[in-house]
């Protein structure tokens, strides 16, 4: 019973989340203050439905439960929320915010949907460590800041060709500068991996104490090491200048969707979230 009401709870807030989207969506193409507004009221409206069930699931779990990939999901969508809210807030970025969440929107249906087999009864794992809970949450919030980065890069693309092609049209002005793209674009891959190290070693350090030097053969440590190692030659590339402006960029996006490869695929509990 529990199951169904959390499943159309769920499905109930992914249709609201699509009314907001849509909303973002038509206001960058026909600027509507009104629709902009239903737009950012119903987006916050997700985030209080969201919140409740994270709250309701974790009481009833008695436990901080992410037993899974889809549960890390759902936590991160919560993270894509909350962030989406605060620059909706702090600055208009209407085009931003709908592409932001339209990673939102993927991860929340990926959660919403995912097939029954990928529930853990038996050997459900709660996290109930403390260096555990800390590692996952920081890992999450550097997820989000990864997928913010890349939002900013394809709009910095996106910009790079209206410059090229000299379309300087309405939502040329709307979307903002390449430079300003590109800055925040970097800012957020450099707080993010900063975010991700600190929380790989804590998971690693709790790693050695429970199942010892094993860890480091996990394909999920390895392969998020490979994408710490790939974020910093990207932020070395762009503070030494060696290539063009889009080049790093583009990579940028590349190790992006390699993370998300690396969260989807390689990424499984209950042995250890990297």
């Amino acid at each position: 019973m529990q199951d169904i009401f959390f499943v159309r709870f769920h499905e109930v807030t992914l249709l609201i989340y699509l009314l907001s989207i849509s909303c973002y969506f038509y206001d960058f193409f026909k600027k509507n203050h009104k629709i902009r507004t239903l737009g950012f009221y119903t987006l916050g409206i997700v985030w209080l439905l969201q919140t409740i069930s994270l709250s309701l699931y974790i009481n009833m779990a008695r436990a901080v439960s992410l037993g899974s990939v889809f549960d890390v999901f759902y936590f991160l969508n919560w993270m894509i929320l909350s962030i989406s809210i605060v620059i909706s807030v702090v600055k208009h970025l209407d085009f931003s915010i709908f592409l932001f969440n339209a990673i939102g929107f993927v991860v929340m249906s990926i959660h919403t949907f995912r097939p029954n087999e990928t529930y853990i009864r038996d050997a459900e794992f709660n996290v109930n460590h403390e260096l555990l809970i800390i590692h996952v949450s920081l890992a999450i919030i550097s997820y989000a800041l990864f997928s913010l980065a890349f939002v900013n890069g394809v709009l910095y693309v996106l910009q790079y060709r209206n410059l090229k092609h000299k379309h300087f049209d309405q939502k040329y002005f709307r979307i903002g500068s390449v430079y300003s793209l590109e800055k925040m674009t970097f800012y957020s891959t450099v707080i993010g991996l900063v975010i991700l190290i600190i929380g790989v070693i804590l998971g690693a350090q709790w790693g050695f104490q429970t199942i010892g030097f094993n860890i480091l053969l996990d394909p999920k440590v390895v392969s998020s090491i490979i994408v710490m190692i790939c974020y910093g030659i990207y932020i070395l590339l762009r503070t030494r200048k060696w290539v063009s402006p889009l080049n790093h960029v583009l990579f940028n996006m590349l190790i992006y969707l390699f993370s998300m490869f690396n969260l989807l695929f390689i990424s499984h509990f209950p042995n250890f979230f990297g």
